[in-house]
């Protein structure tokens, strides 16, 4: 008599039969290939690469609802495929500039004429198209005429929700030069109410040149905002030089925090604040993260974080499934959320099924639960860059790691590729300047091609920059952002109070203020497992105050 077959090898078996190889990637895609494809960003990925393709409307309509994330870049594709007027016109409206919109018809200036394209129109036009809007669309004329003004006192008029909208869409050149004066205190109570008050807060608070804003939010009454809105306002006390109230922000911070991530911040920032060194030991003991801050409190009590996983200790060189298949992953995590387990044993030998050399990224992803405290900083594919020197190795399992946490075939909502998430416009530049006559850019799900395209990158980052945090910014919001916003800015990175952590907790641009400190972590960990004795936190922060040192532009 047989035995009955676990769940683990029944699931196996299922995923085995999932997995096909995909059709030649080569080949022009076909409305075909996307019949069995779940909607994903992995699905708008090919879908953009469909409507590039020549294909009719009719085409183009089949696929219009199996799109998961429709982003502005993906509905102009499909508005130049599709025979629809509706589509069309708003992508046109969309995309002209702020002149042309005087004459243009009413519905085509509400669809794209936005508060900051009309900070670029003379006054007197600007009031002419609020003129002919005010009766269909009078709040978009009412917030047209604040604009056409620029007049502070009557945008406080206004009341906070219009003047928040005013505040929050014009851009930076409009809110220096019209907004910045100090605020009521009684209009203040009433702004603090307000959700889009947070949006405020963050634009206030990080560009330098809003100073009569910043002093008029130094005692604000805050139990209204989030965790970050309080963070900031405690670095904006700091900065105007009052300790006792950006402690008091700091403590309200961490008890608003939701992540983890926020209240190690916060918590962090009143250590600075106080040089109590009972809150780093505090930080030690209740975080889960191994982040900037903890690794800061780590290296002041002499240890290195704990609970570090550097293997998923495959038995087996080649993983079950196609690792370069989007899919193919998409299908296993799919599996995985809907599979009930009748224990964590169970749920774990489903996936030691799966486990293999090729895998083990995988594996991490649907071991790691934030609660367990482990911490996965894998050597997948190593064998591919251990010729490299050891920093650039160091480098690039700190970016991988942050990317995609080594997924091959990650896809982001712009669409970046892969392991190392390229945009498609560098990695075909890459492919150019490499002679990859035959590139497609399903190549970059490969992880050793991954690996290859970004060293190359790398050698290009680095004749211009040469510490992993300023790599970091510009891997993630391009070179050109590094060199204005942080390496020729007097006010980033230079001699002032609580640097460099000040410069890193201010840089404006969100996504490259987070990627950079959770890369330099990453960094600053593999560095550690791979032997260089030169690169701890301590060491790389204070390199940051000597920019001339650490980059040549």
């Amino acid at each position: 008599m047989s035995a009955k077959p676990s769940k683990a090898a029944a699931l196996l078996a299922f995923f085995l039969l999932l997995f096909s190889l995909q059709a030649d990637a080569a080949a022009p895609l076909t409305r075909d290939f996307f019949r069995d494809k779940p909607r994903s960003l992995v699905k708008d990925f090919y879908i953009s690469r469909y409507l590039d393709q020549n294909i009719s409307s009719q085409d183009a309509q089949a696929l219009l609802g199996e799109v998961n994330n429709m982003n502005w870049r993906l509905f102009d594709k499909f508005a130049a495929r599709l025979d629809d007027f509706s589509f069309k016109r708003v992508s046109y409206c969309r995309h002209l500039s702020p002149l042309q919109y005087i004459g243009k018809d009413i519905d085509c200036i509400k669809i794209g004429l936005t508060p900051y394209k009309a900070t670029k129109l003379p006054p007197e036009k600007l009031l002419r198209i609020a003129s002919r809007i005010a009766q269909r669309y009078p709040d978009d004329a009412s917030l047209f005429r604040l604009v056409a003004a620029r007049d502070f006192n009557r945008s406080v008029q206004s009341g906070p929700q219009r003047f928040l909208r005013l505040f929050n869409q014009t851009g930076n050149s409009y809110r220096e030069s019209v907004l910045n004066h100090p605020l009521p205190p009684s209009f203040l109570t009433e702004l603090s109410k307000e959700k889009d008050f947070n949006r405020a807060i963050n634009k206030i608070v990080r560009n330098p040149r809003l100073d009569r804003l910043q002093r008029s939010i130094l005692k604000l009454d805050s139990s209204a905002l989030n965790s970050e809105s309080n963070f900031l306002l405690g670095l904006n006390a700091l900065r105007l030089g009052h300790r006792e109230v950006a402690v008091w922000y700091f403590k309200s911070s961490q008890k608003k925090a939701v992540r983890n991530f926020e209240k190690d911040k916060a918590l962090f920032w009143e250590y600075l604040t106080t040089e109590d060194t009972t809150l780093l030991k505090q930080l030690l003991q209740e975080s889960k993260e191994i982040n900037i801050y903890t690794l800061y409190a780590s290296e002041k009590a002499g240890r290195f974080p704990r609970n570090i996983l550097i293997s998923t200790e495959p038995k087996r060189k080649n993983a079950p499934f196609d690792i370069r298949d989007p899919f193919a992953w998409l299908k296993i995590k799919k599996a995985f959320k809907s599979e009930k387990f009748e224990s964590d044993a169970a749920r774990n030998e489903a996936v030691q099924r799966l486990n293999s050399e090729e895998s083990e990224s995988h594996i991490a992803a649907l071991l790691y639960r934030y609660r367990d405290n482990r911490h996965f900083y894998l050597f997948p594919w190593y064998d591919a860059i251990s010729a490299l020197p050891v920093k650039r190795r160091a480098l690039l399992l700190a970016l991988a790691r942050q990317e995609s946490r080594f997924i091959p075939t990650e896809v982001s909502y712009s669409y970046a590729l892969g392991m190392m998430q390229f945009m498609p416009f560098l990695a075909k530049a890459i492919a150019k300047e490499r002679g990859i006559r035959d590139f497609r850019y399903e190549m970059m799900f490969d992880p050793r091609i991954a690996y290859d395209f970004a060293n190359t990158h790398l050698d290009y980052l680095e004749k211009f920059l040469q510490h992993p945090l300023l790599i970091a910014y510009a891997y993630n919001g391009g070179i050109g952002y590094t060199r204005r916003r942080v390496v020729q800015n007097a006010e980033c990175f230079g001699n002032g109070a609580y640097e460099p952590f000040m410069s890193m907790e201010l840089l404006p641009n969100a996504q490259a203020r987070r990627y950079g400190k959770k890369v330099l972590a990453n960094y600053v960990v593999y560095a550690r497992l791979l032997g260089i004795k030169d690169a701890t936190l301590f060491t790389l922060l204070k390199r940051l105050k000597s920019k001339h040192h650490i980059s040549c532009f």
